[in-house]
């Protein structure tokens, strides 16, 4: 029995839309903390380069303390990503079983209401 992805698709977004807003802090958290990823190793660079070149010692620590609050805001930014990704997957996950619990429900109670051999 073949399930086309459009289900699939259906039904991750019939449990995300409630969430939108969470679900878009998350999307926006994951890019920014790629980006800050990408940038701190430039600055990195951008370090040693100045240093090879013989840049005053101000210079050098306003671009050192840049790197350390890059690589300080990526770090929060991965904390925020972990919270809000288990927040909505846990929400979601919540809401699924509260939507399978009737049926579910239907099943067992259809199931122990048939006749038992007495023992």
């Amino acid at each position: 029995m073949a399930v086309p992805l459009t289900r699939y698709g259906d039904l991750l977004l019939a449990y995300l839309r409630p969430q939108g807003v969470k679900v878009l802090a998350l999307a926006v958290l994951l890019l920014g903390n790629v980006g800050l990823q990408l940038v701190n190793p430039q600055i990195l660079r951008y370090f040693i380069d100045a240093a090879r070149a013989g840049s005053t010692l101000h210079h050098l620590l306003m671009v050192a303390v840049l790197y350390l609050g890059v690589a300080v805001l990526s770090y929060v930014m991965t904390i925020g990503e972990t919270y809000l990704g288990e927040d909505v997957g846990w929400t979601a996950t919540n809401a699924l079983r509260t939507d399978l619990a009737p049926t579910s429900c239907g099943w067992i109670c259809r199931s122990t209401t048939r006749a038992r051999p007495v023992s």
